[in-house]
């Protein structure tokens, strides 16, 4: 005969003498039916659920809707299970519709595991505050096993929580297999919630070595608030492998690293949306973080980092940067190939002003073929470690001059590009831009007479190695610019014509000269060798 007791039916003539409880733990599966649930979508099924998991350590969810009006409580070493899409938990009243945009009214979660060493596994979840729920509540929540779970139409899919007791922390927990449809803000979260937000004391430890695999979210249909994945919270080895985001063109970012993140692990992610919802956004005081092979297929950036402060690592990751590597120490390297970018600067006639390089390039050929230039170069300060190379490519004798924004120049002075081939090379410490290579040749000579001296006087530049001045047809005076305009420069001015006619050496304004005195070549074939350390003039020889 059957009996039934409690809205259990139980096989046995002498039923009302069996302790039910006995009677349960001794049968291989328990299921919430046994402790009264209907699993009709109908009646709320939310206490006999929680009585079987308070009384057995694995509940079995044959197929069914098991609507809930409180969370499930999964305590320590519980296992909770069912038979794929057709075991449901239903955290709401509406029951779930694939072809409609749903609404969000629970304002519990549907499961809590709140110690550790518990499995959920094999089930659907319809709505809840969140689907998912992980914190220390009880105990420690540490490697708990989340497996081929669906959750739909929740404000967020999984949340990993630090709560707010750090002896109770939320580590090592393992989620795959996990499709999280349609949130309303976000698919996974990672947070830390104080019991009181003004007391940092109450603050629990931040989510820690959790690994999600095969973790899907999915809402390219229906509008989000948040992002796919949102670590705001979580330190030191969470790893996301081969997860996914398809997000709302309304959603933040398809993966996003808070401020409280450092160290995360994130390979072979997939970053989808039709809108500027970026694939991996990086704020502000997330650190260490590594990417490797991310296939982003967003309107926005693959990777965004808005403080472009560049704290992260990425191997084939990101756009157009595929590789971008922090500080790396290597011993010994074999490079087969390199490509070095490379840009061509050809200012016009009509050209005014200078040209700034951005350093965006390593190398920049110049050309000064239809006017002379300055080049110049940005603050050493903003540009520290940057190596570039200027090269003057034209065989006109305009001088190329590479300056400093704001600074001295490179080794604190300007430098001239006057030949063709002319070529320096520069590395800026941050402080100072530097000169590292250089294989600029001044002019062999250049010849001066009256054809080149309006009124007698020729002004130079200093930009050669040899002058022959002739004064056949008058006296030439060869001016000289400042010291501090010429400082290094090293030339010889020879007069080269049989006439008296006088060759004097001054500078401007008849303001002296070399040795502090102004200098008169007369003899045919004499010369004079003279030199600028910047702040005058000197004379090396005389003959």
């Amino acid at each position: 005969m059957v009996k039934k007791i409690d809205n259990i039916l139980i096989p046995g003539e002498s039923v009302n003498k069996l302790d039910l409880r006995k009677y349960l733990s001794s049968r291989e599966v328990v299921t919430p039916q046994d402790y009264g649930a209907y699993a009709d979508g109908i009646a709320d099924d939310t206490a006999a659920i929680n009585q079987a998991l308070e009384e057995n350590e694995a509940v079995f969810l044959p197929p069914g809707t098991y609507r809930i009006t409180a969370p499930i409580i999964v305590n320590y070493g519980r296992t909770l299970y069912g038979v794929g899409d057709v075991s449901c938990i239903q955290a709401r009243e509406e029951p779930y519709d694939p072809n409609a945009v749903p609404g969000y009214p629970s304002d519990f979660n549907a499961i809590e595991i709140v110690e550790g060493y518990c499995l959920v596994k094999d089930l659907r979840i319809v709505g809840g505050g969140t689907g998912i729920m992980l914190y220390g509540r009880d105990g420690p929540c540490v490697k708990n096993v989340l497996e081929n779970i669906s959750i739909w139409d929740c404000n967020h899919g999984l949340t990993f929580d630090g709560w707010n007791n750090r002896d109770w922390p939320c580590y090592w927990n393992n989620a795959s297999r996990i499709l999280i449809a349609r949130p309303a803000i976000n698919g996974v979260l990672f947070t830390t919630t104080p019991s009181d937000w003004e007391d940092p004391d109450t603050f629990g430890d931040s989510p820690n070595a959790n690994k999600l695999h095969d973790v899907r979210v999915y809402s390219l249909g229906s509008p989000m608030s948040g992002s796919g994945f949102f670590i705001s919270s979580g330190r030191y080895n969470n790893s996301f492998f081969d997860c996914e985001a398809n997000v709302h063109i309304s959603a933040e970012a398809c993966f996003r690293l808070g401020f409280a993140t450092d160290n995360n692990v994130i390979v072979n992610f997939y970053a989808e949306s039709l809108g500027l919802a970026p694939g991996i956004r990086i704020d502000n005081g997330s650190t260490n973080t590594s990417i490797v092979n991310l296939f982003s297929a967003t309107g926005g950036a693959a990777i965004w980092d808005p403080t472009l402060h560049g704290e992260y690592q990425a191997y084939n990751a990101g756009f157009p940067v595929k590789n971008y590597m922090k500080k790396t120490q290597v011993q010994d390297i074999h490079v087969e190939g390199m490509t070095r970018a490379t840009t061509f600067i050809d200012p016009p006639e009509d050209h005014e002003g200078d040209i700034e390089l951005d350093l965006k390039h390593t190398f920049y050929l110049l050309s000064s073929f239809n006017l002379p230039y300055n080049v110049v170069l940005p603050n050493a300060g903003d540009a520290g470690g940057r190596w570039v190379t200027l090269k003057k490519n034209d065989l006109r004798e305009n001088p190329i001059t590479i300056k400093e924004r704001d600074g001295l120049g490179p080794d604190r002075r300007e430098v001239i590009l006057l030949q063709q081939f002319d070529t320096i090379t520069l590395v800026s410490n941050g402080a100072n831009w530097w000169t590292i290579a250089d294989n600029r040749t001044p002019a062999l000579s250049t010849f001066v007479d009256s054809s080149v001296a309006p009124g007698g006087v020729y002004e130079s530049l200093m930009l050669h190695r040899v002058y022959l001045v002739s004064a056949f047809t008058g006296q030439i005076i060869f001016q000289l610019p400042p010291p501090s305009a010429a400082a290094g420069r090293l030339a010889t001015i020879k007069k080269i014509d049989p006439s008296s006619n006088h060759v004097k050496l001054q500078m401007a304004g008849a303001s002296g000269g070399p040795d502090a005195q102004i200098w008169s070549i007369t003899q045919h074939f004499a010369a004079m060798t003279i030199f600028s350390d910047g702040g005058q003039w000197v004379v090396l020889s005389t003959y």
